[in-house]
């Protein structure tokens, strides 16, 4: 076993200019959308929140428009992740940028922190360029002012203090103030904006944004509030902001340079624009992610849904909601949920099937399937043949002759060390285990940046190759490439490949949605 370190890979950006880092990419280049005639010069918003929200929100994103100098203020570019029974859970949220944290206490490792002290680095944290039309984004926010809606703060105070209310009362009725008015927005607007920014109180988001629920589960008024308004009939992207985030009061912000490239790129990618592209020479497969999570309604843990999404090199995706099942870890003797061959097969046949039309009715030639639990054939468990199912439904949309790569990832109970220096691994080193698994590290020290920009101990994930024709090496390369196509933010990486880290923010939304709503199919309603 010997380690080797894989090359950062490189992305594409407007004017064929290439680079490993997305803000440098954009500044030399601009967004790749320049180039393939995608690229919108406007980006026109509403807003909804009460009267302070608004002007504050509105005086936020207008400072936006020119240059920004960074800060030596302390970055935190990734957060650690581990894959649990089939299910994504982050250490850190990573929505930090306009969020306070979605995770539970239960999940966060703090034995485990780097302590680090960030100096000013201006390859870590550059310049922001300003956002507008003469600057390298070629592109500005718009704002009609006739399409923002007001909330009264006397009825989000009412609420609040009212004793007869449970807590869980309290988050259905607030989040009813702005679905009323996002109803409102998209019925009686003469002119439909492209995106709605929802601004939520800081006294809302600091007594509800998270509260206890049915036993070990928490409900989050974040998730629940886009579950309701992206569901509507009509309903357009939204981006939820905290009143504290633009008041710059939040703990842990980021300074003023950095939230506005991750708000812009986030915002532009939601628009249908293309920030940045891979550089894979094969251009035609299509990746697909499979995770599982828990159905946060339901009276029994044994539930399960299924997430899977497929995403061509430029990033581009669409989603596909399984049903839910039950299942019993006792019975299977493990707490990693599995599908049956008739599930798998209509899973992926829907995907595949709806891929072929987002993708402009262009096949893919192989089709690579990430999967956070390890498969299992007719041989192993007859009930779920999942691996015949998957392919069985992949050949039938593709024919006979698509390659087809079943991997899959997980987190890893094996760290590497180095020698000497005081920062960890570097990221993107592989340990081959054997011929069909490795050890990856997605996060890890940074050689562009001459630092590690995390604040936890790196944690890799264990690779596994179960059917293909790829090799170990080729596989690796691409969940590494796939690692920088996270459009939530404008960072170097993510801890997990796209395939995943979306399904994972799917399946945090999904859960909210009513029974009987009818879900969008394309990510960036749920960003």
């Amino acid at each position: 076993m010997k380690p080797e370190l894989l090359s950062e890979p490189l992305l594409e950006f407007g004017n064929d200019r290439l680079s490993e880092d997305p803000k440098q990419g954009i500044t030399i280049g601009g967004f790749f959308s320049t180039s393939s005639y995608t690229h919108r010069s406007e980006l026109h918003y509403a807003l909804i929140g009460t009267s302070f929200g608004l002007e504050k929100t509105t005086e936020w994103i207008e400072s936006f428009s020119g240059l920004i100098e960074a800060t030596a203020k302390e970055v935190k570019m990734t957060s650690e992740t581990k894959i649990l029974d089939g299910e994504v859970i982050d250490e850190d949220d990573e929505d930090g940028l306009l969020f306070s944290g979605d995770f539970e206490d239960e999940f966060e490792d703090t034995s485990t922190e780097v302590q680090i002290q960030y100096e000013q680095n201006k390859r870590l944290n550059p310049d922001f360029p300003g956002f507008s039309s003469e600057a390298v984004f070629r592109c500005s926010f718009v704002n009609d002012e006739t399409n923002n809606r007001t909330i009264k703060q006397s009825k989000v105070e009412s609420i609040l203090v009212d004793n007869d209310l449970t807590d869980f009362d309290r988050i259905v009725r607030i989040c009813d103030l702005y679905k009323d008015a996002y109803i409102d927005l998209l019925t009686t607007s003469l002119s439909l904006p492209n995106l709605c920014f929802i601004v939520i109180p800081a006294k809302v988001f600091k007594d509800l944004s998270s509260i206890p629920f049915k036993g070990n589960s928490f409900f989050n008024l974040r998730r629940y509030l886009k579950a309701q308004l992206i569901t509507l009939p009509g309903s357009i992207p939204v981006q939820i902001i905290l009143e504290d985030t633009v008041l710059g009061k939040k703990k842990s912000l980021q300074d003023l340079s950095m939230q506005a490239w991750n708000f812009v790129v986030a915002n532009y990618y939601k628009n249908g624009g293309t920030p940045w592209t891979l550089t894979l020479k094969d251009k035609h497969t299509c990746f697909i992610g499979i995770s599982f999570h828990k159905v946060l309604n339901a009276d029994t843990n044994l539930v399960r849904s299924s997430i899977a999404q497929a995403f061509n090199y430029e990033g581009k995706g669409i989603v596909f909601i399984g049903k839910s099942f039950k299942w019993d870890s006792n019975f299977h003797n493990t707490p990693a949920p599995h599908l049956t061959y008739n599930y798998a097969e209509d899973l992926i046949k829907s995907v595949i099937e709806r891929y072929k039309r987002f993708n402009n009715n262009i096949l893919p030639n192989r089709v690579v399937i990430h999967k956070t639990t390890d498969f299992w054939n007719s041989s192993q468990h007859a009930e779920y043949a999942e691996v015949e199912g998957l392919k069985d439904g992949i050949r039938k949309v593709l024919g006979d002759d698509v390659t087809i790569d079943l991997v899959t990832i997980k987190t890893s109970s094996i760290k590497l060390l180095r020698r000497e220096g005081r920062y960890p691994v570097v990221r993107g080193t592989m340990l081959p285990l054997d011929q069909y698994t490795g050890v990856l590290y997605t996060t890890g020290y940074i050689p562009y940046y001459e630092t590690y920009p995390g604040l936890h101990i790196p944690r890799p994930l264990e690779i596994s190759i179960f059917e293909g024709e790829s090799t170990l090496k080729r596989v690796c390369e691409e969940i590494l490439a796939l690692t920088k196509l996270n459009f939530n933010n404008c960072n170097f990486f993510d801890s997990l490949p796209i395939t995943l880290r979306f399904a994972q923010k799917v399946g945090e939304i999904v859960q909210y949605a009513d029974d009987d709503s009818v879900l969008p199919d394309k990510y960036f309603f749920y960003m």
